[in-house]
């Protein structure tokens, strides 16, 4: 795909990381005998962690290439978020009727039925919540407009990568 950024790069590494994992296949069967080191594990070790380290280093290197130079073109995401019209969304007003006490399997067929009832008509998701008396009866309209906003359903995203970023400083911090 012509229009696509570094699609060598990640489909190679997509490639590496098979190859990597299975060299954990021998390496499970060396346990068996390592405290006996009758050396029929040695001539598996000797390619297994070497080529491991060798591929990983290399994937690394070249994935840390693509991030530093990756372009996020934000307006086409929120274009590409739209075309759906709220529907992208339904997951997230299905568990805001949950939390409003509705049974989360009945919060899903509902999702279920008025996403396609909203495909169907080529009619905002929004519009065909807002209409819809067991969504109304639970959920007011800013509600509804909360759950169908993509920014305020991240969940534990950025707690999530503000702790790797810590963990990270921290391990280079004790290195020194």
């Amino acid at each position: 795909m012509p229009h696509k950024r570094n699609p060598e790069t990640s489909e190679t590494t997509c490639g590496l990381a098979r190859i990597v994992r299975s060299l954990v296949v021998p390496a499970l069967e060396d346990v068996t005998t390592w405290h006996e080191r009758d050396l029929t594990q040695s001539s598996a070790e000797r390619f297994i962690f070497p080529e491991a380290f060798i591929l990983t280093d290399y994937m690394l290197l070249r994935m840390t290439n693509v991030i530093e130079n990756l372009r996020v073109n934000e307006q086409r995401m929120k274009e590409n978020l739209e075309l759906t019209q709220g529907r992208l969304m339904s997951e997230a007003v299905m568990m805001a009727l949950a939390k409003k006490g509705m049974n989360r399997q009945e919060a899903h067929e509902l999702m279920r039925k008025l996403t396609l009832k909203s495909e169907a008509e080529e009619r905002p998701f929004k519009e065909t919540l807002q209409e819809d008396k067991v969504v109304s009866k639970r959920l007011n309209k800013k509600e509804i407009d909360k759950a169908l906003n993509p920014t305020s359903y991240l969940g534990t995203a950025m707690v999530q990568v503000d702790s790797v970023v810590k963990k990270t400083v921290d391990e280079r911090r004790n290195r020194e």
